[in-house]
């Protein structure tokens, strides 16, 4: 199966991500934020990243534009459930708009999220 690394900054989200997708065959690592995420990235070479788009230190949308300067074939899903400031959808396009190869809202499907791995995997 394939290398993930899940960054979001909530820890229940983190952990029920990486025991499905462990559970799906996949080798999953997790980080609290972007900027720990970047730096996994810069050690192991990853199959896809799934990053939350709303996050404390460095957002999404940053882990987005540095993994596209510094690793443009790494595949990228964007997931949001928007702020308190900024409505989900304006996140969800601009993500879009930021080359993520897919976008999904929270709260996340599981089954969903599944299959848009499989598709995102299989180019």
């Amino acid at each position: 199966m394939a290398y993930l690394l899940v960054i979001d900054d909530e820890a229940d989200l983190r952990f029920v991500l990486q025991t499905y997708l462990s559970g799906q065959g996949h080798t999953v690592d997790t980080a609290e934020n972007g900027k720990a995420g970047l730096r996994l990235t810069e050690r192991n070479s990853y199959d896809l990243v799934i990053t939350d788009i709303v996050m404390p230190e460095m957002d999404g949308l940053e882990v987005i534009t540095a993994i596209r300067q510094k690793m443009p074939h790494l595949s990228v899903i964007a997931m949001s459930g928007g702020s308190a400031k900024i409505d989900r959808s304006m996140l969800i396009t601009t993500a879009h708009l930021m080359r993520a190869d897919r976008v999904i809202a929270k709260p996340l499907n599981l089954p969903e999220l599944k299959d848009i791995i499989n598709e995102v995997l299989a180019g």
